[in-house]
């Protein structure tokens, strides 16, 4: 196995099985808990796809989430018995580029493991449990649709992309989802779920070679095609669909959510390093510290809800500002105010300073979390940026890297604005 020393002074172990599989693990000394996380690379977005030598499949989005949820089925029993009867708790969830199994415990930790590894590679699915669910994933995809967060991101998604999955919700739409049929789910689960399209990640107290021999025995035989799959994303305008959307909803006080459009052009350190300049620029203006903060908040124009978050992957970018508020369109015109003047050299190097010494204290915290280094360990091994030089990178950036950053990704003629009303009771 390959070792990855980490800033603050752990490690993580790396090693492929033969069938393909990454297995990486990150040793926790004298810590009860044990985690683990086995990942699929393929998600929401991956609905259009072509196999070496065949024509391009496209199947009804929402597959990726459906079949995440069809996994838990089992001829007799149930998953969440199995690992709770361990003591441990199991859980799952699917994003645009990655599903992911997750499993956490304090003892019976290899039983849960090889566990985890028999039921993602074992697929249940009859006529009849295929339409049940679609019921359950119908209700689910309603009850969000209600939901304020959920509503005014899916219309900003909707107002910058004109073809691109990510404008999609994540579990498809009701049409979509009534759509999918049983040799559709089988032909997604066979492309994608193979071990070299997969990742494993085991944080705990464990022996790094122990655990990678205990994964090499106990990974189930299953024919894999090994063939590499090509996803097919659609060509997307460089421009955005328009630049202003409002709704009414059922809320006590009105959203506002701006968001940027960026060409997914970075890959590697490159990724990353756009990604940490952008973390500093965005807590120039949304960080509770900032003068930016301070002067909005004052103003009332925004509460403890303003948030600022970049969105950097392979295949999309955004940046998105949100926040409730009684005006928002006094807070689009102080907000744009704030970031043109960063823009235009007022972003200062003592502050970039400061807040490299808070990141780089929030990094080495973030290393406790075993849910958050996993995440970040598989999300960063799949889209290949080198996490273990984090910190070095943050080191490398200078307030001139993060107001480029700033002027050239805040582009006002790719940005949009949506904004969630009260419904009006008075007509």
């Amino acid at each position: 196995m390959e070792q990855i020393r980490l800033p603050g002074g752990e490690s993580i172990y790396s090693g492929y099985l033969d069938n393909g599989l990454a297995v990486l693990v990150l040793p926790k000394k004298q810590f009860l808990r044990t985690y683990a996380m086995l990942s699929v690379n393929y998600g929401s977005l991956d609905y259009k796809f072509q196999l070496p030598g065949e024509e391009a499949v496209e199947v009804p989005p929402g597959i990726a989430h459906f079949l995440e949820h069809k996994l838990f089925e089992e001829e007799e029993g149930s998953v969440f018995d199995r690992f709770a009867s361990w003591g441990g708790s199991v859980n799952a969830y699917t994003s645009y580029s990655q599903t992911s199994y997750l499993f956490t415990t304090i003892e019976h930790w290899q039983e849960s493991l090889v566990y985890l590894l028999e039921f993602v590679n074992r697929l249940h699915l009859t006529e009849e449990n295929v339409e049940k669910e679609k019921g359950i994933i119908e209700q689910e995809l309603r009850m969000y649709a209600d939901h304020p967060d959920h509503r005014i991101h899916s219309t900003l998604l909707e107002n910058l992309y004109h073809e691109h999955p990510v404008r999609l919700d994540i579990g498809g739409t009701v049409e979509s989802v009534r759509r999918i049929t049983l040799a559709e789910l089988e032909r997604c689960y066979y492309t994608f779920y193979q071990p070299g399209n997969m990742a494993l990640v085991v944080v705990g107290d464990v022996d790094p070679r122990a655990t990678f021999e205990l994964v090499r025995r106990s990974y189930p035989d299953r024919a894999w095609s090994g063939q590499k799959v090509e996803r097919l994303d659609p060509e997307e305008p460089s421009g955005i669909v328009k630049p202003w959307a409002e709704e009414q909803l059922a809320i006590s006080r009105p959203r506002y959510m701006l968001g940027f459009k960026h060409d997914p052009i970075w890959q590697g350190e490159e990724l990353l390093r756009v990604q940490i300049a952008m973390a500093l620029g965005l807590r120039l203006i949304a960080g509770r510290s900032s003068a930016a903060f301070a002067q909005l908040y004052e103003a009332q124009l925004v509460d403890d809800s303003f948030s600022a978050s970049f969105r950097g992957h392979p295949r999309f970018a955004h940046t998105v500002f949100s926040s409730e508020t009684d005006n928002p369109e006094a807070l689009h015109g102080r907000l744009a105010e704030i970031i043109k003047q960063l823009q235009a050299g007022g972003v200062e190097q003592a502050e970039i300073e400061r807040l490299k010494k808070s990141f780089y204290g929030m990094f080495l915290g973030a290393l406790d979390s075993f849910e958050y280094t996993a995440n970040r360990i598989t999300a960063q091994y799949f889209e290949g940026t080198p996490y273990h030089r984090y910190l070095e990178v943050l080191q490398q950036l200078s307030h001139q890297d993060v107001q480029a950053a700033l002027a050239d990704l805040l582009d006002w003629e790719r940005s949009s604005v949506s904004i969630l009303r009260p419904v009006n009771h008075h007509g």
